[in-house]
């Protein structure tokens, strides 16, 4: 029986010092949860920024004004790959938007546009980004 209640205090020992899941807040000098911050963006994807999601009215189609900055250390060619998205979250069109020879620290203003009619809200999205250094 002492054996019994030994274990039931080294796994609740165990329990306690893992810490369990907690909506609140940390405490004062702790970090929060991984899934309570968002990821820090990298590499090309962080070149890019997405200025102006919208409708153009004589087509309906989504369209996103991109802003493309060269954080590398050469000239570079960007392909950017943008999603289109109702209000439900579904796929309603893809876009896709360039610029070439862009030189550190320069910043390149380009339109990805849908081919699809858009109605009600759009959300825009980069879904990918391509970045190589010019020829």
């Amino acid at each position: 029986m002492l054996g019994a209640v030994a274990l039931v205090v080294v796994v609740t020992a165990i329990a306690l010092m893992a810490g369990g899941t907690s909506d609140q807040d940390p405490g004062p000098g702790q970090s929060p949860k991984q899934e309570q911050t968002s990821p820090t963006l990298t590499g090309p994807r962080a070149d890019v920024e997405i200025t102006k999601c919208s409708v153009l009215d004589a087509v309906r189609w989504p369209t996103a004004e991109i802003r493309i900055t060269n954080h590398s250390s050469k000239t570079s060619n960007y392909g950017v790959d943008v999603e289109f998205l109702d209000a439900k979250g579904e796929r309603i069109s893809e876009g896709f938007a360039a610029t070439n020879n862009l030189a550190p620290d320069r910043v390149a203003n380009e339109t990805a546009t849908g081919t699809r009619e858009a109605t009600g809200t759009v959300t825009c999205r980069v879904t990918d980004v391509t970045r190589y250094a010019s020829p």
